[in-house]
């Protein structure tokens, strides 16, 4: 099947495209929703602006999308931008990388309908330890770019995910009792490298903390080749 994903960055979107891949569908367009609201009550917000890099690096086409960021009013703008979409990349179903939120799965399955597509969400449903061990076990080079739970203080802005910091955060979940993949906004990802990117993304950011939350504020990003 020909899809439009829904594409972040993070790990849960380039999780979910991988797994697409593998299970046989073709990836005709990545679009990431750009909100000029910095609390979108839907979309990502964080690191929005190094996506088309991303996805030439798996060379796949890109586009952005404003949307106001204001609630509800922003899926219906992101539905009427991807109607010429559709019907220009002849794609069949909507792919997106939710994991347990109905708030943005309702949002989705209302989108693809509208559009005429299949909704594909192949991490609905995995639990958050699954999720972790996943994007581990694949070799995704993961970097926390904005938090915003207790327990996750701004020394976690910039901190890449790997085992032991797994199993740190995973740890501060049980005490502070957010979810472990993030999966209700407690942090946001950026995923800078993947087996199947050609070239790693490097960003340059500084933090911005806001006393109880906080994110990276992009500075610059490009894509360099892999150190073999």
């Amino acid at each position: 099947m020909r899809l439009l994903a829904l594409y972040t960055g993070g790990k849960d979107s380039t999780l979910s495209l991988h797994m697409a891949r593998e299970a046989g569908h073709e990836i005709a367009l990545l679009v990431t929703a750009r909100s000029l609201e910095r609390d979108s009550w839907m979309f990502h917000t964080t690191c929005i602006g190094v996506q088309h890099l991303q996805a030439k690096a798996m060379g796949l086409e890109h586009r952005y999308v404003d949307v106001s960021g204001r609630k509800e009013a922003e899926v219906q703008e992101l539905c009427e931008a991807l109607r010429g979409l559709v019907k220009e990349y002849g794609v069949e179903g909507l792919l997106s990388g939710g994991l347990a939120s109905r708030y943005q799965r309702d949002r989705i399955e209302w989108l693809a309908g509208r559009l005429g597509l299949k909704h594909v969400a192949p991490c609905w449903g995995m639990g958050p330890r699954e999720v972790m061990s996943e994007v581990l076990a694949r070799g995704y080079y993961v970097m926390i770019v904005a938090v915003s739970a207790h327990g996750l203080g701004p020394e976690w802005l910039g901190r890449r995910l790997d085992r032991e910091s797994v199993e740190l955060l995973a740890t501060l979940s049980e005490r502070h009792g957010f979810n472990l993949a993030g999966e209700g906004g407690e942090y946001e990802t950026l995923v800078l490298d993947a087996p199947f990117f050609s070239d790693s993304l490097r960003i340059e950011a500084e933090p911005v903390w806001l006393g109880d939350r906080g994110y990276l504020r992009l500075i610059k990003a490009s894509l360099t080749p892999k150190i073999s």
